[in-house]
């Protein structure tokens, strides 16, 4: 009994600590897509974050708010400094993350249910966790998911016609890049229609000559 109670223990630290460092996860996983995997989506997000992020840090200096010391990353504040503490709190950032996700896909009129669910869950977990902590109250986490809701859809609206862009643009890049030996695709660059082939540089389509079928070739020639 006593092993059952301290692999629930050890498991429930486990997941505070994977929420305590949450937010930095988050930023990595945007960065990396725009920076090494040259996918726009991450790049509005990553923005999105960097002012959702500098709004709250505007908000916490006007206000001056004090920060909880179990609210810290990296450890608990000592004296007066503020070292281990985002801008804003966890529950505020997955909310804004999570609106923006669940507002593309009521713009498009289609429920992904896999980031549906993943997001959801991942939100309780992060309220749950600072809740058991003590970094926040249930009125504060409400408080933060609400205005990381508001945040995230208002961010959503703003870029959303660059967000279904970079999301068209993602979807044709995979599609030209598939790698059969046999696919072409086609691009219209200022009105010329270019025909890219895995094998070769692309080309224009008036340059490419339609080949004759073997079983033809000489037919007329001998007719």
């Amino acid at each position: 009994m006593a092993s059952i109670l301290e692999m629930i223990e050890s498991l429930m630290g486990m997941l505070h600590t994977f929420i305590r460092f949450i937010p930095l996860g988050i930023y990595s996983f945007a960065y990396l897509n725009a920076a090494i995997f040259k996918d726009t989506k991450g790049a509005i997000i990553l923005l999105g974050l960097i002012i959702n992020d500098f709004i709250g840090f505007v908000f916490k200096r006007y206000f001056k708010f004090e920060p909880n010391a179990q609210c810290a990353i990296f450890g608990n504040k000592t004296g007066d400094s503020r070292l281990g503490f985002l801008p804003n709190a966890h529950t505020e950032m997955v909310a804004f993350l999570t609106a923006f996700i669940y507002s593309d896909m009521w713009a498009e009129y289609k429920l992904e249910f896999i980031p549906f669910i993943f997001m959801l869950l991942l939100l309780l977990l992060t309220t749950w966790s600072r809740i058991s902590i003590g970094c926040k109250t249930l009125n504060d986490a409400i408080f933060n998911i609400l205005v990381g809701a508001v945040l995230g859809m208002l961010y959503y609206y703003f870029i959303k016609e660059k967000y279904a862009d970079a999301k068209r643009g993602h979807t044709a890049r995979e599609a030209c890049d598939m790698g059969y030996n046999n696919y072409k695709c086609n691009e219209i660059k200022d009105g010329t229609v270019i025909l890219k082939n895995p094998k070769g540089p692309a080309r224009d389509l008036d340059s490419v000559d339609e080949e004759e079928p073997k079983s033809f070739q000489g037919w007329y020639d001998s007719a």
